[in-house]
């Protein structure tokens, strides 16, 4: 009895034993698997924090970019020029008119020729420039002095691209040449420092050529051009009685010319007789001599 007890004690206390033991291992996997999953969710929530970062900045990225074409939209190079044919009565009028609303508009001529046509009508052109600001208030201020417009051509030519793109080369060649005078201060070599100094020198060259091609633009851009072609449309008439009209120069002129004519014809005919005298004397003799051999036959027939 007493081993039968004992053996069920010991079954008893084995399976008791089991028992526990499985469930501090369940309790194991779950706690692993709580943290397994709490591991995936601190790596997910730090992906996404890391994509959240990295994705902002194209984002700002993309705004200023947008910004930055705003800016260039509203700041945009363009060379403005315009050619207008006007006539005009008065000449002179038109140009002390021009002169005074230059002054207005702070404009400046660069160019100015003036001929006569017929009947002493003068025609002028024109070749001025203005601040860009002042471009369109100069422009609609012909019509006012003069007396018609014949033709008004206005052409306009961006050329934000062209400048953008010299100011980019010019900053990449300003970075080489700092680099090259770095270069030039840590060089030893006598080859060395004048292959240095060599390519310096044309850098330095490329860049002034930049900087004269932006400085060229932005003048234009700046500063627009205006050709005017004006005519006078009045008839002049010259003053006769404030000019000498110089009659007796005028005779003795003629005067003088007409014998120097008559001596020149004298002088012909004297020259072409005795020079051609060896032509002429056979020729007259053979003439004279048929004539009168003529002569004398028509007399016989007459006899």
């Amino acid at each position: 009895m007493k081993k039968i007890t004992v053996w069920l004690f010991i079954v008893l206390l084995s399976a008791f034993l089991a028992a526990c033991s499985n469930d501090t291992q369940e309790q194991g996997d779950e706690s692993s698997e709580g943290n397994t999953e709490e591991t995936s969710a601190d790596q997910s929530d730090s992906e996404n924090k890391t994509n959240g970062l990295s994705e902002a900045p194209p984002n700002q990225d993309v705004a200023s970019e947008e910004s930055s074409m705003i800016d260039n939209t509203d700041g945009r190079m363009l060379i403005y020029n315009a050619v207008i044919e006007l006539e005009t009565e008065d000449y002179d009028q038109f140009r002390q008119q021009l002169d005074e609303r230059m002054a207005a508009n702070e404009a400046y001529i660069v160019e100015a020729s003036i001929s006569k046509r017929e009947n002493n009508r003068r025609q002028g052109q024109i070749r001025l420039r203005v601040p860009q600001s002042n471009f369109e208030n100069l422009l609609g201020g012909f019509e006012e002095i003069s007396e018609s417009i014949l033709s008004q051509n206005v052409t306009g030519r961006d050329v934000t691209e062209e400048y953008v793109d010299l100011e980019s080369r010019l900053s990449a060649k300003e970075k080489i040449e700092s680099r090259l005078l770095t270069f030039l201060e840590e060089a030893e070599a006598t080859d060395s420092l004048l292959k240095i100094s060599q390519d310096l020198e044309r850098v330095q060259s490329e860049i002034e050529v930049l900087k004269g091609k932006m400085n060229y633009l932005q003048n234009q851009s700046d500063f627009s051009t205006i050709t005017l072609q004006v005519t006078e449309t009045k008839v002049v008439v010259p003053d006769v009685g404030g000019t000498s009209l110089n009659t007796w120069e005028k005779t003795k002129q003629a005067f003088a010319s007409s014998l120097n004519g008559l001596t020149t014809f004298v002088s012909w005919t004297i020259v072409t007789l005795i020079g051609y005298s060896p032509i002429f004397i056979p020729i007259t003799f053979i003439i004279v001599l048929i004539w009168y051999i003529k002569r004398r036959r028509r007399l016989k027939a007459g006899s």
